[in-house]
Protein backbone atom coordinates (compact mmCIF):
# COMPACT_ATOMS: atom_id res chain seq x y z
CA UNK A 1 0.00 0.00 0.00
CA UNK A 2 1.64 2.83 -1.17
CA UNK A 3 1.63 6.19 1.47
CA UNK A 4 -0.63 8.43 2.11
CA UNK A 5 -0.95 11.84 -0.81
CA UNK A 6 1.04 15.16 0.16
CA UNK A 7 -0.71 17.72 -1.67
CA UNK A 8 -4.55 18.34 -1.70
CA UNK A 9 -4.84 21.64 -3.91
CA UNK A 10 -7.14 24.42 -2.59
CA UNK A 11 -8.38 26.95 -5.56
CA UNK A 12 -7.75 30.43 -4.87
CA UNK A 13 -8.53 33.10 -7.52
CA UNK A 14 -6.22 36.56 -7.63
CA UNK A 15 -6.55 39.36 -9.80
CA UNK A 16 -5.25 38.41 -13.19
CA UNK A 17 -4.36 34.56 -12.06
CA UNK A 18 -6.53 31.82 -11.39
CA UNK A 19 -3.91 30.13 -8.71
CA UNK A 20 -3.98 27.25 -6.60
CA UNK A 21 -2.80 26.76 -2.65
CA UNK A 22 -1.25 23.42 -2.79
CA UNK A 23 -0.17 22.41 1.24
CA UNK A 24 2.37 19.33 1.55
CA UNK A 25 0.05 17.24 2.94
CA UNK A 26 1.15 14.00 4.57
CA UNK A 27 2.29 11.43 7.28
CA UNK A 28 5.95 11.89 8.29
CA UNK A 29 6.03 8.82 9.44
CA UNK A 30 4.92 7.59 5.67
CA UNK A 31 6.42 6.14 3.15
CA UNK A 32 5.95 5.98 -0.89
CA UNK A 33 3.43 9.47 -0.71
CA UNK A 34 1.46 9.72 -3.79
CA UNK A 35 1.15 13.76 -5.03
CA UNK A 36 -2.28 14.52 -6.22
CA UNK A 37 -2.43 17.48 -9.15
CA UNK A 38 -2.92 21.02 -8.47
CA UNK A 39 -5.85 23.55 -9.97
CA UNK A 40 -3.82 25.73 -13.02
CA UNK A 41 -1.11 25.49 -15.41
CA UNK A 42 1.15 28.26 -15.03
CA UNK A 43 3.38 29.49 -17.91
CA UNK A 44 6.26 28.99 -18.23
CA UNK A 45 9.23 30.23 -16.20
CA UNK A 46 12.53 30.76 -16.60
CA UNK A 47 15.62 30.78 -14.16
CA UNK A 48 15.43 34.00 -12.63
CA UNK A 49 14.77 33.88 -9.10
CA UNK A 50 12.14 35.99 -7.46
CA UNK A 51 13.26 39.34 -5.75
CA UNK A 52 11.59 39.34 -2.07
CA UNK A 53 10.31 42.35 -0.86
CA UNK A 54 11.12 44.64 2.15
CA UNK A 55 8.16 43.66 4.12
CA UNK A 56 8.37 43.27 7.50
CA UNK A 57 9.19 39.13 8.36
CA UNK A 58 5.93 37.32 8.69
CA UNK A 59 4.97 34.75 11.73
CA UNK A 60 7.97 32.78 12.98
CA UNK A 61 10.03 34.68 10.97
CA UNK A 62 8.92 33.90 7.49
CA UNK A 63 10.21 35.78 4.70
CA UNK A 64 7.64 38.50 3.36
CA UNK A 65 6.64 37.34 -0.62
CA UNK A 66 8.66 38.30 -3.42
CA UNK A 67 7.49 41.76 -5.35
CA UNK A 68 4.57 41.25 -7.51
CA UNK A 69 3.47 37.97 -6.01
CA UNK A 70 -0.39 36.99 -4.74
CA UNK A 71 -0.98 35.68 -1.45
CA UNK A 72 -2.38 32.68 -0.87
CA UNK A 73 -5.88 33.51 0.30
CA UNK A 74 -5.91 31.71 3.63
CA UNK A 75 -2.10 32.58 4.86
CA UNK A 76 -2.51 33.33 8.53
CA UNK A 77 -0.29 36.81 9.99
CA UNK A 78 -0.38 34.96 13.44
CA UNK A 79 1.35 31.68 13.90
CA UNK A 80 -0.50 28.10 14.03
CA UNK A 81 -1.32 26.28 17.28
CA UNK A 82 -0.82 22.81 17.12
CA UNK A 83 -4.57 21.55 16.04
CA UNK A 84 -4.38 24.16 13.36
CA UNK A 85 -0.87 23.21 12.05
CA UNK A 86 -1.40 19.73 11.54
CA UNK A 87 -4.67 19.75 9.59
CA UNK A 88 -3.53 22.06 7.52
CA UNK A 89 -0.09 20.48 6.81
CA UNK A 90 -0.95 16.86 7.01
CA UNK A 91 -4.10 14.78 5.47
CA UNK A 92 -7.06 13.77 8.22
CA UNK A 93 -5.80 9.97 8.11
CA UNK A 94 -2.43 11.46 10.23
CA UNK A 95 -4.23 13.89 11.89
CA UNK A 96 -4.36 12.25 15.67
CA UNK A 97 -1.11 10.38 15.35
CA UNK A 98 0.88 13.55 14.13
CA UNK A 99 -0.89 15.64 16.74
CA UNK A 100 0.86 13.15 19.45
CA UNK A 101 3.86 12.95 18.06
CA UNK A 102 4.39 17.06 17.56
CA UNK A 103 3.56 16.71 21.54
CA UNK A 104 6.07 14.42 21.98
CA UNK A 105 8.72 16.71 19.88
CA UNK A 106 7.57 20.04 22.07
CA UNK A 107 5.56 22.18 19.44
CA UNK A 108 5.86 25.54 19.74
CA UNK A 109 3.77 26.59 16.79
CA UNK A 110 3.98 26.59 13.14
CA UNK A 111 3.13 28.69 9.72
CA UNK A 112 2.64 27.97 6.26
CA UNK A 113 2.56 30.82 3.51
CA UNK A 114 2.64 30.57 0.36
CA UNK A 115 2.17 32.61 -2.73
CA UNK A 116 1.90 33.15 -6.81
CA UNK A 117 4.75 34.73 -8.25
CA UNK A 118 4.29 36.99 -11.53
CA UNK A 119 5.60 34.41 -13.84
CA UNK A 120 3.15 31.90 -12.54
CA UNK A 121 4.85 29.53 -10.27
CA UNK A 122 4.20 28.89 -6.67
CA UNK A 123 6.15 28.91 -3.55
CA UNK A 124 5.50 27.91 0.00
CA UNK A 125 7.08 27.68 3.58
CA UNK A 126 6.51 25.72 6.61
CA UNK A 127 8.49 26.78 9.62
CA UNK A 128 7.64 25.12 12.83
CA UNK A 129 9.02 25.81 16.10
CA UNK A 130 9.78 23.08 18.49
CA UNK A 131 10.73 23.94 22.80
CA UNK A 132 14.57 22.46 21.47
CA UNK A 133 16.77 21.32 18.77
CA UNK A 134 16.03 17.89 19.71
CA UNK A 135 12.57 18.11 18.25
CA UNK A 136 13.32 19.89 15.05
CA UNK A 137 15.61 16.92 14.36
CA UNK A 138 13.26 14.38 15.05
CA UNK A 139 10.53 15.94 12.55
CA UNK A 140 13.61 16.62 9.81
CA UNK A 141 14.41 13.06 10.19
CA UNK A 142 10.64 12.29 9.27
CA UNK A 143 10.08 14.33 6.90
CA UNK A 144 12.92 13.77 4.94
CA UNK A 145 12.75 10.20 5.14
CA UNK A 146 9.43 10.85 3.44
CA UNK A 147 10.67 12.73 0.42
CA UNK A 148 13.43 10.47 0.15
CA UNK A 149 10.60 7.55 -0.87
CA UNK A 150 9.24 9.31 -3.40
CA UNK A 151 8.94 7.13 -6.14
CA UNK A 152 11.10 7.27 -9.29
CA UNK A 153 11.70 9.24 -11.67
CA UNK A 154 11.83 11.60 -8.53
CA UNK A 155 15.50 12.12 -7.07
CA UNK A 156 16.62 13.25 -4.25
CA UNK A 157 18.61 16.69 -3.84
CA UNK A 158 20.68 17.85 -0.78
CA UNK A 159 22.27 21.47 -0.13
CA UNK A 160 25.65 21.42 1.65
CA UNK A 161 25.42 25.20 2.67
CA UNK A 162 21.82 24.20 4.77
CA UNK A 163 21.88 20.54 5.62
CA UNK A 164 18.61 20.50 3.12
CA UNK A 165 17.37 17.40 1.84
CA UNK A 166 14.43 16.93 -0.19
CA UNK A 167 13.43 15.49 -3.57
CA UNK A 168 13.20 17.04 -7.34
CA UNK A 169 9.67 15.54 -8.74
CA UNK A 170 9.53 16.04 -12.64
CA UNK A 171 6.23 13.56 -13.11
CA UNK A 172 3.90 16.63 -14.17
CA UNK A 173 0.30 16.83 -12.54
CA UNK A 174 -2.43 16.37 -14.87
CA UNK A 175 -1.98 20.34 -15.63
CA UNK A 176 1.57 20.09 -16.28
CA UNK A 177 2.71 21.38 -12.90
CA UNK A 178 6.62 19.86 -11.57
CA UNK A 179 7.50 20.29 -7.89
CA UNK A 180 11.04 20.58 -5.88
CA UNK A 181 10.80 20.25 -2.39
CA UNK A 182 13.60 20.69 0.00
CA UNK A 183 13.87 21.12 3.79
CA UNK A 184 16.40 21.90 6.66
CA UNK A 185 15.94 23.08 10.34
CA UNK A 186 18.20 24.92 12.71
CA UNK A 187 18.19 25.20 16.42
CA UNK A 188 14.76 24.51 17.29
CA UNK A 189 13.08 25.34 13.87
CA UNK A 190 12.41 23.04 10.91
CA UNK A 191 11.41 24.81 6.97
CA UNK A 192 9.96 23.26 4.67
CA UNK A 193 10.15 24.94 0.99
CA UNK A 194 7.96 24.19 -1.81
CA UNK A 195 8.50 25.35 -5.75
CA UNK A 196 5.63 24.61 -8.17
CA UNK A 197 6.03 25.64 -12.18
CA UNK A 198 4.97 24.23 -15.46
CA UNK A 199 6.77 21.34 -17.39
CA UNK A 200 9.92 20.86 -15.31
CA UNK A 201 10.71 21.12 -11.79
CA UNK A 202 13.23 24.02 -10.74
CA UNK A 203 15.51 22.89 -7.55
CA UNK A 204 17.57 25.68 -7.57
CA UNK A 205 14.46 27.94 -7.29
CA UNK A 206 14.07 26.12 -4.04
CA UNK A 207 17.34 25.53 -2.54
CA UNK A 208 17.72 29.10 -3.03
CA UNK A 209 14.69 30.02 -1.20
CA UNK A 210 15.25 28.02 1.39
CA UNK A 211 18.87 29.50 2.13
CA UNK A 212 17.52 32.52 2.35
CA UNK A 213 14.94 31.38 5.54
CA UNK A 214 17.36 29.16 6.90
CA UNK A 215 20.48 31.98 6.72
CA UNK A 216 17.48 34.70 8.18
CA UNK A 217 16.10 32.39 10.90
CA UNK A 218 19.88 31.15 12.32
CA UNK A 219 20.74 34.85 12.54
CA UNK A 220 17.89 35.62 14.63
CA UNK A 221 18.26 32.38 17.05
Amino acid sequence: MRGLARYIPFVALVPMLAACHIVPQFSSASSSPTPTGSEFTPPATGSATPTHSAAPLGPLGVLPMPAGAKAWSDNSDTPMGLVAFVKAFYVESAWTKEEGLYRQRGFVSGTIQGWINADGSQQSIAIVKFKSSSGAVSLFDGLTGTLKDTPKPATTMTDSSDGGVGVVDPTLDSLGNANAEIAAHTGGYVIDVHQFTASTPDPAAAKALLLRQYESLKSGT
